[in-house]
């Protein structure tokens, strides 16, 4: 097998064709002479001595002209347009890169990268992600603190679109993969790089917007929590108090029971929407809801003419018929609540208590 019919390194192909780019001038046959076989015997030499012998494109091609008998200088020739200019420069570009990541100390480390862009197509995805997201019309308070400003499902779906297109391009499935080399769009390179740059530079970015989106999201939950513990009424473990059930010393279910703080302020237990659906007890004209238990409705009354209908409404029934009988000692029977003796039998008492008097005198 002659070395033609081995694979070219990219390194040897860039300087080829750098080279033959600098006798462009020349004849179209001589060009060809001077270069015929060039690709493979600079390979073996590449293989046998390492990437430096290629040395200066620019010299090789002076001395290719000067042996040839021709001006070592190209002749001054037409600037192609711009946009074939930043094409060659976009190709002169992929080639040194190719060439520097070829080399023997870089190209261990490279390979290693090149099995993680999987990775970086993902993580491209979530940046254009997050940018779609915050050019989302409206805000959404409570989406995802990572995709914020949306709702979770719309950010989720947004994520899945980005991560298939961004994968779809990295394996040039999609724009400019689609087209072959000699046909791709100079736009849609151009397009590609800015926006893989973009990206780059807007990670540290949008990770410092969504750790401020973490704080703030962080105190508007601290702010509600602590405007709930200022505005709610009763709480019970954390939950708040709608209704009380009252028993008394026995254990017997009371109605109608007034409830005070030790301010002597009405302990109001109202929930949320719970005026729609509990009846307050009456004082005059103004409702009270320190009076215990409140009358409940089976549905929501929004209208005056359902809350004054009072016909689906009952006081609720507890959990617990009867609770066990309880004391205190303030209030527990002692000798001074004993029941005490009328008059008479006090009189009785002391005239048993006393002797029978003797007249034992004589005159």
């Amino acid at each position: 097998m002659s070395t033609t019919d081995l694979p070219v390194r990219p390194d040897v192909a860039g300087f080829v064709d750098r080279v033959r780019d600098l006798l462009s001038d020349l004849p179209e046959e001589d060009r060809l002479e001077l270069t015929e076989g060039l690709e493979a015997d600079l390979a073996d030499q590449v293989a046998e001595q390492g990437a430096d012998v290629l040395g200066d494109a620019v010299a090789y091609a002076r001395e290719l002209r000067t042996a040839a008998g021709f001006d070592p200088v190209p002749g001054r020739r037409p600037s192609p347009p711009a946009g074939v200019m930043l094409l060659e420069q976009l190709d002169a570009a992929r080639a040194w890169f190719d060439l520097q990541v070829s080399r023997p100390r870089v190209v261990s480390a490279w390979r290693v990268l090149v099995t993680l862009r999987p990775a970086w197509w993902v993580l491209r995805a979530w940046a254009a992600s997050v940018v779609v997201a915050l050019l989302w019309p409206g805000w959404y308070d409570y989406g995802l603190t990572w995709l914020p400003g949306v709702h979770p499902a719309i950010g989720l779906l947004m994520l899945a679109v980005c991560v298939v297109g961004s994968a779809l391009v990295g394996l040039g499935v999609l724009w400019p993969g689609a087209r072959t080399p000699g046909s791709r769009s100079l736009l849609a390179r151009v397009v590609l790089l800015a926006l893989n740059l973009c990206a780059i530079v807007s990670l540290p970015v949008i990770n410092g917007e969504l750790d401020q989106q973490s704080w703030s999201r962080y105190n508007q939950g601290y702010g509600e929590a602590e405007l709930f513990m200022t505005e709610s009424g009763v709480l019970n473990g954390g939950r708040e108090v709608c209704n009380i059930a009252a028993y008394d010393a026995a254990g017997q279910p009371l109605t109608g029971v007034q409830l005070f703080d030790q301010e002597g302020r009405p302990l109001d237990v109202r929930c949320w929407d719970q005026q729609a659906r509990t009846v307050p007890w009456i004082l005059g004209d103004v409702a009270r809801w320190n009076v215990f238990p409140l009358a409940e409705r089976e549905r929501p009354a929004r209208t005056s003419a359902r809350r004054a209908d009072l016909g689906e409404t009952a006081f609720p029934v507890p959990d617990r018929a009867t609770t066990p009988e309880v004391t205190h000692p303030l209030v527990s029977p002692g000798p001074a609540d004993e029941p005490q003796p009328d008059r008479a039998e006090r009189r009785e008492k002391a005239g048993e208590g006393r002797e029978t008097p003797r007249n034992d005198r004589r005159p």
